[in-house]
């Protein structure tokens, strides 16, 4: 497509990896590319939150989809202060998650796309345990290769913690990264400590931390006390650093891609 003498523009959905080949293509040639691309994203957790909206929404964030979504919740930030205490609540709610056929209606989470992603993210999984991380959670999944029951891993604090693999790596599953942090400030480096940008969801009661981390983090979409993978098409949805380039999609900034302005002087 890339090469197509009658393209005049190209946007991209995808890994990071290729987004990046088809903007240096599109560079070659002269021609606009969007692309909407990887993502880490963080759920961010203070003291002042409130624990059971929190809990049920960090849930959704990770575990719908399977966690098959770019603006899926993959690593959580919690105050040390609060951990234990949320994690309780988080794995009560858990318990209650059903994994399996998603045309059945009591089924929360479906399988992985393919038996190679379900592979792919396992061997992750195990990765991460070799490198330090512990598993705090792992649920109830159907014994076909395709599915991956949901899991959560705990990692060490600081700079150790944040060199595992399942903080630097993109799963694409349902896998959660967890990592304790003394107050909002570290809460915010921490949540900095990625390639990725896309969206990060913070969970607070201070007007003045949400209004910081709107100011301070290096994200295309914040979320206040919901979800990470919500997302209207009336508004623009796109991310920073390695997660986007170009443009972003959706709402009138899409406008940005699709268009090009004629500045004219006409005298009368």
């Amino acid at each position: 497509i890339i090469a197509n003498e009658y393209l005049n523009g190209l946007t991209f959905t995808g890994s990071t990896g290729v987004g990046r080949k088809l903007c240096a293509a599109g560079a070659a040639r002269g021609i606009p590319v969007q692309a909407e691309m990887g993502g880490k994203n963080a759920s961010v957790v203070l003291a002042d939150a409130d624990l059971d909206l929190a809990s049920e929404q960090v849930l959704f964030g990770a575990f719908r989809s399977t966690g098959q979504k770019c603006t899926a919740t993959s690593r959580l930030i919690l105050d040390e202060t609060i951990a234990d205490e949320f994690l309780d609540k988080l794995t009560v709610r858990l318990d209650q998650w059903v994994t399996g056929d998603p045309l059945d209606p009591s089924v929360h989470m479906g399988p992985l796309v393919d038996a190679k992603s379900a592979k792919s993210a396992a061997l992750g999984v195990a990765q991460a345990l070799e490198q330090g991380a512990t598993l705090h959670y792992r649920g109830q999944a159907p014994e076909t290769p395709s599915f991956l029951a949901p899991t959560i891993l705990e990692l060490p604090a600081g700079e150790a913690g944040r060199a595992n693999c399942a903080w630097r790596d993109e799963f694409f599953a349902p896998i959660l990264s967890v990592q304790r942090v003394k107050g909002p400030q570290e809460a915010f480096e921490a949540a900095e400590d990625s390639e990725f940008g896309l969206s990060l969801a913070l969970f607070t009661s201070n007007l003045a931390l949400a209004l910081e981390a709107q100011q301070t983090l290096d994200v295309g979409i914040l979320h206040v006390n919901s979800e990470s993978a919500g997302a209207d098409p009336h508004v623009p949805f796109g991310g920073a650093k390695a997660s986007g380039y170009g443009p972003k999609e959706q709402g009138a900034a899409a406008r940005e891609f699709y268009t090009h302005t004629t500045t004219t002087y006409l005298r009368g």
